[in-house]
C-alpha cells in the first residue's frame, strides 16, 4: 500500500515537477523504504524539474545534506 502511494507520487511529479513539497516527500519516502538509489534518482529529477527555481533547489539541497545521501 505504501509503495503504491509512493509510486503515484512519483508519477504525479514526473508529469508536473513544480511541487517542491512533493519532491521532498518522495525523497524521504524512498529513504524510509530503504531505497537510496531511487532517492538519489528522485533528487536528480527534482534538480532538473526545478532548475529555474533557486529557492526550491535550495530546499532539495538542504534535504540531501540532512539525509547525508550525497557528498
Amino acid at each position: 500500500m505504501i509503495q503504491t502511494m509512493v509510486t503515484r507520487l512519483a508519477d504525479r511529479l514526473h508529469q508536473d515537477g513544480s511541487d517542491i513539497e512533493g519532491w521532498l516527500r518522495l525523497v524521504r519516502a524512498y529513504m524510509v523504504l530503504g531505497d537510496r538509489d531511487k532517492a538519489l534518482a528522485a533528487v536528480g529529477d527534482a534538480r532538473r524539474a526545478l532548475a529555474s527555481e533557486p529557492e526550491k533547489l535550495r530546499k532539495i539541497e538542504e534535504l540531501v545534506k540532512g539525509l547525508g545521501i550525497e557528498g
